[in-house]
């Protein structure tokens, strides 16, 4: 009998490596058609009733009626499957930072840095939006699906209300050390962004701006550590949130321009940057936003395809090796004692994670708080753990529910459950014992237990 169930164990393994065969072939990577430009936009900070006001304070003074025009713009390219219609882009936070301080949408108001008898002057508006335009006349509203901080990660994702055949997905490739000197391209739409109330612009395909130059080094920023690339392509205002390409137009950055409030102070206007593609589907994936890779890569949602399938393949295993092991002691005439459990209920947060290596951390009524901040934090993780803020979350046990109860903290990069779902920032959700979540990333896994 034994003989037999490790005859079946071995078929097994060779079965479940098959699958796994079968779906790292599926999430094979891409060639993509067509031109890099087919996939870029701009994206231009829309003003609704917008005016010029002095105030003092108290009372405020109309000085002159502009009505709806655009306030600033920038570029942004779309992601998704290859030879599907588009939803998701890809730009630059300060490119929209406007239209988050207005509450993504609504009234707007803005020192100009001028004055008139004394008085600054500002600019306002009723409301505000984010257009997306395929042309002059032809544009989509857009909203804000995930956005990084200005002074560290300065990416953001716009979705568009329904899918476009307007343009077309780009796809990644992560650049390597021997790719200095390579030939690369800056696309996008300068002259805007940044410029209050300028002139005309133009927003088709064939208007966006191409600027060739080469890779010159890999550098990550120092006390923030976000990769960028630094190139000799000219970027000029309209630029940011647009892709830098290779020859073959697969994206590998996003352009980033340097101004005098942008994340790098230190640099000069002369020298050019973008943020590396590792940078930027490491922020992809953090989000659960899809997105398909070229070259050396795979498709987001192969590489969690992937990961089930592993988990699938030492689930079945485990499986076979404890049926061997039974069916072994059942043959012996052997019967294990049954463990004996003593005491009330232990609650616990056992973490997953490599640097805990599945250390159990006690929880009871009161909230234990999660994150890198030594100071508040219960399960600390060390500084410098990717995608972990210093109060990320917490968790508290209520023992006559049975429940764990958990709250993000508002992270930076997002605490989700099991499936994938990430939980909205102090909305607390109810876990049951046994449940899984992560923060961050999914190597920051943690598990909630409670048993006598």
């Amino acid at each position: 009998m034994r003989t037999r169930l490790l005859q079946r164990m071995r078929i097994a393994i060779l079965l479940v490596c098959a699958v796994l065969t079968t779906i790292c072939m599926g999430s094979r990577s891409y060639a993509f058609e067509g031109s890099a430009q087919d996939g870029t936009v701009a994206i231009v900070f829309y003003l609704k009733g917008a005016f010029a006001f002095i105030t003092d304070g108290e009372h405020t003074q109309t000085l002159e009626q502009y009505g709806d025009t655009q306030y600033s713009s920038g570029s942004g390219f779309f992601i998704g499957a290859s030879g599907e219609d588009p939803q998701y882009i890809v730009t630059n936070c300060h490119v929209i930072q406007s239209y988050l301080k207005a509450d993504e949408g609504g009234a707007f108001a803005v020192y100009t840095g001028q004055e008139y008898q004394g008085y600054p002057v500002c600019i306002g508006a009723q409301s505000c939006e984010l257009r997306v335009y395929y042309d002059d006349e032809d544009y989509d509203i857009a909203y804000v699906e995930a956005y990084g901080d200005v002074d560290k990660v300065d990416l953001a994702v716009l979705r568009i209300r329904e899918a476009t055949d307007k343009r077309c997905a780009l796809q990644f490739q992560i650049p390597t050390e021997d790719m200095k000197g390579d030939t690369v391209y800056t696309i996008g739409y300068p002259g805007n962004a940044d410029n209050d109330f300028s002139g005309a612009s133009h927003y088709g395909i064939e208007d966006s701006t191409m600027h060739r130059g080469v890779i010159n080094r890999f550098v990550v920023n120092e006390g923030k550590g976000v990769e960028r690339i630094a190139i000799d392509a000219t970027l000029q205002h309209g630029n940011s949130g647009g892709p830098l390409v290779t020859e073959e137009g697969y994206v590998i950055g996003v352009n980033t321009n340097v101004y005098s409030s942008s994340p790098y102070e230190d640099q000069i206007e002369e020298d050019y940057y973008a943020i590396n593609a590792s940078e930027v589907t490491h922020f992809l994936d953090q989000n659960n936003i899809d997105y398909e890779m070229a070259g050396k890569g795979g498709a987001g949602l192969g590489i969690v395809l992937i990961i089930i399938g592993i988990v699938a393949a030492v689930a079945v295993v485990a499986v076979i090796v404890v049926l061997v092991l039974k069916k072994s002691k059942k043959g012996a005439g052997t019967k294990g004692p049954k463990p004996v459990r003593t005491g009330g209920t232990k609650a616990v947060v056992r973490s997953m994670a490599s640097q805990h290596g599945g250390r159990e951390f006690p929880v009871g009524s009161s909230p234990i708080i999660i994150g890198r901040n030594p100071a508040e934090c219960t399960i600390v993780f060390q500084e410098g753990t990717r995608g972990v803020s210093g109060r990320h979350c917490s968790v508290y046990y209520n023992a006559g529910a049975n429940v764990f109860t958990l709250t993000d903290l508002g992270s930076t990069y997002g605490t989700f459950l099991g499936n994938g779902m990430r939980l909205t920032a102090n909305s607390p959700i109810n876990l049951k014992p046994g449940d899984i979540f992560y923060i961050g990333e999914k190597t920051n896994v943690l598990k909630v237990e409670a048993g006598q």
